[in-house]
C-alpha cells in the first residue's frame, strides 16, 4: 500500500471515529436531558361508581366527633350508635408501633355495618362518615395521597378544578377531626368506664342478698378456671 492510500485509510478511520464519538455524546445529552426533567405527577381521577365495594370490604370505618354530632343534629344517632365501638390499633410510622385509641364502626360481620348489602346502597348516604366523604383521597398533614388504589372508579372520566379542591377539603377536614378526636377519646373513654363502673356499683346495690351471692359465685369459679388455664 502506498504512503497516500495509507493517510486516506487512517484519515477515514478517524472520521469515523469522530463520527461515532459525535452520536455517543449526543445520545448521553439526551439522556442527561431526559433525567432532568421532572417527571409530571399523575392527576388524582376519582368518579364513584356506588358498585358498594368500599363499603363491602371494610374492616371497619375510623369516624370522629364531628361525624357524631353530624349524626345527632340530623337525627340518625340512635340508628348508628350500636355500631360504634373503640378500638385500638397501631399508629402508622410508629417504631415502638404504640396503640391508638380510635372510634370506629363496626359490626360483627366484615362491611360497613351501615351498608344495605341486598339493595348496594348506605344507609346514611346524606350523612356519611367524613372519612367516606373524602375516600380514597387521604391527608396526612402535610401531602395528599390514595389510601386504596383498587378502588374502582379511580383514574376513569373526569375530574373538574372544583371537584378536585372539594375532595381535598374533606380530606384534610377528615385529618383535622380524628385529630381532635384522638385528643379527646382518652377523656372520653375515662368518663365512660367511670359511668359503667357507678352503674354496676348502683346495680349490685339494688340486687337481692341471693343473687349477689349467685354472682359472686359465678365470678369466683369463672376466676378459678381462669388461674387454671394459665
Amino acid at each position: 500500500m502506498s504512503e497516500k492510500e495509507s493517510n486516506e485509510e487512517r484519515k477515514k478511520d478517524s472520521e469515523t471515529s469522530s463520527e461515532e464519538e459525535k452520536k455517543k455524546d449526543e445520545k448521553d445529552q439526551v439522556e442527561q436531558e431526559t433525567a432532568a426533567k421532572p417527571k409530571s405527577k399523575k392527576k388524582y381521577v376519582f368518579n364513584c361508581t356506588k358498585c358498594g365495594e368500599c363499603c363491602e370490604k371494610r374492616e371497619f370505618v375510623p369516624v370522629s366527633l364531628v361525624d357524631i354530632r353530624n349524626w345527632t343534629q340530623s337525627g340518625i344517632i340512635n340508628a348508628v350508635f350500636p355500631n360504634l365501638k373503640l378500638k385500638t390499633l397501631q399508629s402508622a410510622g410508629s417504631e415502638e408501633k404504640q396503640g391508638v385509641l380510635t372510634l370506629v364502626l363496626a359490626g360483627s360481620e366484615k362491611g360497613c355495618p351501615m351498608f344495605d348489602k341486598e339493595n348496594r346502597l348506605c344507609n346514611i348516604y346524606h350523612s356519611m362518615p367524613l372519612e367516606c366523604k373524602a375516600f380514597p383521597l387521604g391527608y396526612n398533614g402535610q401531602n395528599y395521597f390514595i389510601k386504596d388504589k383498587s378502588v374502582p372508579g379511580l383514574g376513569h372520566g373526569t375530574m373538574t378544578k372544583e371537584r378536585l379542591i372539594e375532595d381535598r377539603d374533606n380530606a384534610r377536614f377528615d385529618f383535622e377531626a380524628k385529630v381532635e378526636t384522638q385528643m379527646m377519646l382518652p377523656l372520653i373513654y375515662s368518663l365512660f368506664m367511670q359511668n359503667l363502673l357507678e352503674q354496676q356499683q348502683k346495680v349490685m346495690e339494688d340486687m337481692p342478698e341471693e343473687k349477689r351471692k349467685q354472682l359472686d359465685e359465678l365470678l369466683k369459679t369463672k376466676n378459678q378456671n381462669s388461674n387454671e388455664k394459665e
